[in-house]
């Protein structure tokens, strides 16, 4: 990525998400789907387990299978608004966890992550620092319930979740293949 996109990118989050990340700690690539693969490959190892809440989007698995790791599907049922608990994510990460992807606002659903739940699932993921997060946050700007809330607010969070986000779905430039 060019100095100056990577230089917009981390106004963009210190603006609109109150991050502060320095140009080092971006990466640009030809779209929000290749840097969520980049990131899936760069850290999941054969043997290890990605945590995907369902319904999700359906390149993560694939991905998944794809560096050699084991999807570990957990069903989050339109009773529970499409979203994950804290519980649910306690009981599904083993020795063998890697990762969760968490997207929010949701694909397929458009379910939010209240920033409640998100504080509920960082408590749970601050006891595992082990487990990455790979936050799927493409659609944080198609959100009607308020204001985006990313788990990377959390306090003590930071170091743990990497944001996978794009151009294409916040500002409509969906010919853009830009990623960060």
């Amino acid at each position: 990525g060019y100095p100056d996109l990577r230089k917009a990118i981390v106004a963009k989050l210190k603006n609109e998400n109150g991050l502060e990340y320095t140009t080092n700690e971006v990466i640009v690539g030809t779209g929000g789907k290749q840097c969520v693969c980049n990131a899936v490959l760069a850290l999941v190892n054969p043997g290890d387990e990605v945590i995907i809440p369902a319904p999700y989007w359906v390149s993560y698995p694939q991905m998944v299978k794809l560096a050699g790791g084991t999807p570990v599907i957990v069903n989050a049922g339109f009773d529970q608004d499409f979203k994950m608990t804290a519980e649910q994510l306690e009981n599904a990460i083993t020795e063998k966890t890697k990762m969760l992807i968490l997207c929010s606002p949701s694909n397929p659903t458009g379910s939010v992550y209240s920033k409640e739940e998100l504080a509920a699932l960082a408590e749970v993921l601050k006891k595992h620092p082990e487990v990455f997060v790979l936050a799927d946050e493409i659609y944080e700007h198609i959100n009607y319930i308020g204001k985006h809330h990313s788990i990377a607010q959390e306090p003590g969070m930071k170091e743990q979740v990497i944001i996978a986000n794009g151009v294409s779905k916040a500002y409509a430039m969906t010919g853009w293949r830009i990623g960060f």
